[in-house]
């Protein structure tokens, strides 16, 4: 009577049968993705080295063979290893060779297109024979026929996630236009309302409330004029190279300059209040217009989500010489832990919805992002939902000394970078 597992029985027509069926349904049958077609395909191997047997595959990992999976399904240790580092393993030759107080080991190469992609190993349990040349030819071909089905299954994987990226980015698309249309209509209906208000009530209104119905105007406009910058910059460094006129600017002014801008959009002023602790000593290697960019959207954006409470605080410190961490911290409503990882993508609104209570386009703080790299810099977060978000920045500094301070030339020479 033959065992399921014991295909190594002396019988060559029958036996080859059965490899050849085990290595077809290895390689067809699944449908779970590159782990689940390893983890079949080493199953089947130790399945045709007979009962008790041993199987494992290393994949290339640099020069290197690394083991990825190991039969789960046999007794015996959960892995065996130390082949994959044999010389003849790794230049992709066949090895042979009895394990002290083991089986016969058999390590086969993989090949895919004339290289070697990693290895198929077998052991027999302790006291069988050998591997027969019938056998041995069948693993053979699933270690080369498993490399190309991978290869196949990685590439499908690839495309599929490419599907599913395009799909979720044209549906990103959509809402952002909405969003947009939107958001560039609300200042609009208000500069548009308030000038023909004005014009109707110019000769029986005090000067007063037309000065108000101006500063409204000021603010939507402002507001508007954001709005457009942001997404005209965006594009522009979307596709072609962001030129950097590199100069030593001055942080502290550079912040409060921002909190100016950012509180001309707000009737009345900041909503909460602003705070700067940075040193005056402190300077950016930087383009003073970009960097101007990056801390207007980091402070509209802690102000819009502060919701009305807490302080927006902006801090400056030395991590080490020639690098300066800028934090803005706010008290707000903070991120969800899932959302965080993508803040950074364009077009993506932690709330999208179309009872969102915040304003934005989604695209701040990606244009943020390519404008800190394009420094040299860093960006990173720390958020809770409810207790805040503070994002660091890490940015090349320079701190100005009476020498420096006088000798640098504050337009510097366009640097393109890509």
């Amino acid at each position: 009577m033959k065992g399921a597992r014991d295909l190594n029985a002396h019988v060559p027509v029958e036996g080859a049968v059965a490899r050849a069926g085990a290595v077809a349904r290895a390689l067809t049958s699944t449908t779970g993705g590159v782990a689940e077609l390893q983890r079949e395909v080493v199953c089947t191997a130790a399945s045709i080295a007979g009962t008790g047997a041993l199987a494992a595959m290393a994949l290339r990992d640099g020069e290197d063979l690394a083991v990825v999976v190991v039969d789960p399904h046999v007794s015996g240790p959960e892995a065996f290893t130390g082949w994959e580092t044999v010389p003849e393993v790794i230049a992709g030759q066949r090895v042979r060779r009895v394990v002290p107080g083991g089986g016969c080991l058999l390590v086969l190469p993989m090949w895919y297109r004339d290289g070697v992609v990693g290895a198929l190993a077998v052991q027999s349990s302790p006291g069988a024979a050998a591997l027969d040349a019938d056998a041995e030819s069948v693993l053979a071909i699933l270690a080369n026929n498993a490399a190309i089905a991978m290869e196949n299954a990685r590439l499908y994987e690839s495309e599929r996630e490419s599907a599913r990226r395009l799909r979720e980015l044209d549906t990103l698309k959509t809402d952002f236009l909405a969003t947009v249309q939107h958001e560039l209509r609300t200042p609009l209906t208000a500069i548009l309302g308030l000038s023909d208000l004005i014009e109707m009530c110019w000769e029986v209104w005090e000067d007063s409330p037309k000065l108000d119905a101006l500063r409204d105007i000021q603010v939507a406009a402002r507001n508007l004029d954001g709005i457009v910058e942001t997404i005209i910059d965006f594009s522009v460094g979307d596709g072609e190279e962001l030129t950097l006129a590199l100069a030593d600017v001055p942080l502290e002014a550079a912040v409060r300059t921002a909190i100016t801008v950012v509180g001309e959009r707000h009737k009345g002023g900041l909503p909460i209040p602003a705070e700067v602790e940075v040193d005056s000593a402190v300077t950016l290697r930087a383009d003073p217009d970009r960097l101007g960019q990056v801390l207007r959207a980091l402070i509209d954006n802690a102000v819009k989500f502060s919701d009305g409470r807490g302080t927006v605080v902006v801090r400056a410190s030395r991590a080490d010489p020639g690098t300066v961490v800028i934090e803005v911290a706010d008290a707000g409503i903070g991120i969800p832990a899932d959302d965080v990882p993508r803040i950074f993508e364009r077009f993506f609104q932690v709330d999208n919805t179309a009872t969102r209570r915040f304003g934005g386009t989604g695209m701040g703080l990606a244009l943020v992002k390519r404008i800190v790299q394009a420094h040299g810099a860093t960006v990173e977060i720390e958020t809770r939902v409810g207790s805040g978000t503070r994002v660091f920045l890490r940015w090349p500094g320079r701190t100005l000394t009476p020498e420096t301070a006088v000798d640098k030339d504050p337009m510097a020479s366009p640097v393109p970078v890509q």
